[in-house]
């Protein structure tokens, strides 16, 4: 089986331009059969030569005997009870495994697959690294695992996330190539927009990316902004340290201009402090990033799950610096959705349990809850039984009352006890949407000393205009005094204004002392009579011409000559406004009947 394996190609890590050079050279096959299996293999996901029914019988014999078209085949699959998440375990054409996960959020679903069989890293809260490192996955075999899980849904995915098993860019040629079929419109044609690599911070990789041109989303796992505490969580930073990957994350957002996201696991104890955050801000700014908290989902027991109190106080720290951060919804808790833990216990020979089985309630269960004895219990009894709650005054005096001060809530339920209500204040200080006074800035302000406030200014402009007297303007002059002096020019109140219906006389107006310009013999604007549009002048003059006419010599003038009436036909030859008779010969305006001089009709 080895070498029969050896010696065939897999069909999944070919493209379409691979395929056809392979079927014009080996098969002596036309190219569009490139095209007619690309479309079997990644979009009708049929892996069966069987079922290519537009291929010919001998071209599909070829293809079986030479070609492996073999997906990842299903070993196991688990499925979560709380939020719909399914982990599969895959199969491989030599044996080894590998897990992918699918993630849905409503209508979204996410594939994050894996690059590599195992993972040499070795990070101390991976599941994935306690495996060890087997080997690495070809581009067909990880874009193989996207288009088994499609079958596997019998629906399409249209996102994906290299964030599964093995560090994407130790396996970087492989990666790129397994984007690129997933991309090309003559294969899966996924858009490179939903397509998202995950790192742990191999610096070549994420330069080799930038200078790809794909256009892929990057996010990068740091988990801590110090050396130190980052070495020990990830053995990797001491090959790639923080400041070395902090101006990597720099050139890379300078080349390919996209935001990069920050993936953030919060360790109990460990990294979730508001130092940490602090530093983390510190560390990140520059950067155009979006961050990720990821709640630690726990791995035998390695580290502890953060509080949630702990979780909603770092994220606060980044949100008030100005940083976009969201806590990830923890998903695949039932079903150990955490990468390797799936590949581990099936390696351990541990049983996996698989989806639970439906369950309905039957009349007969019904009848057997209702004949149980009810035990009713007193008011007294369950008071008595009920916790105590144990509370806390502080020396704060809010309006005669002392603040009650409990546990901090948030958290987990049995941990977070009683819950600190709005209502537990007084009316006074608090306003209709619930929130304390205090918590709200106040505006205002009281300004320099002794002067008055806006409010009091605010009433004062009230006042007066109650009692109908004009505001006092302090030093602005009144109107009372007299106008500054203008000089021999009248001023502006004793000047007469201009009456815009009144015609003023020839060469007088309002204002102006001095007489309008000399017009010589011209006559005034005013004085020159205006011309009549609708009276017809003599001939050769004109209103406003004094000198006649040019000499039209016997020509008569145009207003003399009689015009052309276009219903009148006119005479043979003749037309209005031609003296000269027209030319001899055929004639548009020859009379019916007549015959043309100069053409012959015989062929007509």
């Amino acid at each position: 089986m080895g070498a029969s394996m050896t010696e065939k190609i897999y069909a999944l890590d070919l493209n379409n331009e691979e395929w056809a050079t392979w079927l014009t050279e080996e098969l002596r096959q036309p190219k569009f059969r490139a095209d007619q299996i690309c479309q079997w293999l990644w979009q009708k996901r049929v892996f069966d030569t069987e079922e290519m029914t537009n291929l010919s019988v001998p071209l599909r014999e070829q293809l079986s005997e030479r070609v492996d078209f073999a997906a990842p085949a299903l070993m196991n699959e688990q499925r979560s009870a709380i939020d719909g998440t399914r982990k599969y375990l895959w199969q491989l054409r030599d044996g080894h495994t590998v897990e992918s996960v699918l993630l849905r959020q409503n209508e979204r679903l996410t594939a994050c697959i894996s690059t590599q069989v195992g993972c040499p890293l070795q990070c101390t809260f991976c599941a994935t690294g306690l495996s060890g490192y087997v080997r690495n996955l070809s581009a067909g075999e990880i874009a193989g695992q996207f288009l088994a899980m499609e079958k596997s849904l019998d629906r399409e995915i249209n996102n994906v996330v290299y964030m599964g098993m093995g560090e994407p860019f130790l396996n970087t040629d492989a990666v790129l190539k397994s984007i690129r079929l997933l991309n090309s419109p003559k294969l899966r044609n996924l858009s490179i927009r939903h397509i998202t690599v995950s790192t742990s911070g191999v610096i070549p990789g994420i330069m080799a990316l930038a200078q790809s041109g794909l256009g892929v989303r990057l996010a990068v796992s740091l988990h801590a902004a110090d050396d130190e505490l980052r070495s020990m969580l990830m053995p990797v930073n001491q090959t790639f340290p923080v400041s070395e990957l902090r101006k990597a994350m720099q050139e890379y957002q300078a080349a390919t201009g996209d935001r990069i996201t920050i993936e953030y696991a919060l360790f109990g104890g460990v990294n979730d402090g508001i130092l940490q955050a602090r530093e983390l801000v510190r560390y990140l700014k520059g950067i155009h990033v979006f961050i990720n908290l990821i709640p630690f989902n726990s791995v035998d027991g390695r580290y502890d799950k953060p509080k949630a109190e702990d979780i909603l106080k770092f994220r606060t720290v980044l949100t008030t610096a100005g940083f976009e951060a969201e806590i990830r919804s923890e998903q695949g808790a039932d079903i150990d959705a955490a990468c390797g833990q799936l590949r581990r216990k099936t390696m351990a020979g541990a049983p996996c349990a698989l989806e639970p089985k439906a369950h309905s309630v039957t009349m007969t269960d019904m009848k057997r809850e209702d004949s149980a004895p009810k035990t009713q219990r007193s008011a007294a009894a369950k008071k008595e039984t009920a916790p105590k709650r144990e509370y806390r005054r502080s020396e704060t005096d809010f309006g005669g009352q002392s603040e009650v001060t409990k546990r901090p809530s948030g958290g987990f339920v049995d941990e977070r006890g009683a819950r600190h209500r709005k209502t537990d204040r007084p009316e006074k200080d608090r306003y209709r949407s619930g929130k304390m006074k205090e918590a709200r800035p106040s505006y205002r302000g009281q300004g320099e000393a002794g002067a008055p406030s806006y409010q009091d200014r605010n009433n004062s402009f009230k006042k007066a205009a109650a009692d109908n007297k004009r505001f006092d303007r302090g030093e602005r002059p009144s109107y009372d005094k007299p106008r500054y002096d203008r000089g021999e020019r009248p001023a502006r109140d004793e000047k007469p204004r201009w009456d815009r219906n009144a015609k003023p006389a020839n060469g007088e107006r309002p204002g102006y002392d001095k007489p309008r310009y000399d017009r010589g013999e011209r006559p005034a604007r005013d004085e020159k009579p205006r011309w009549d549009r609708n009276a017809k002048p003599a001939n050769g003059e004109h209103p406003g011409y004094d000198k006649p006419r040019y000499d039209r010599g016997e020509r008569p003038a145009r207003d003399e000559k009689p015009r052309w009436d276009r219903n009148a036909k006119p005479a043979n030859g003749e037309r209005p406004g031609y003296d000269k008779p027209k030319r001899n010969g055929f004639s548009k305006t020859a009379p019916r009947g007549s015959k043309p001089k100069k053409f012959s009709d015989k062929k007509r």
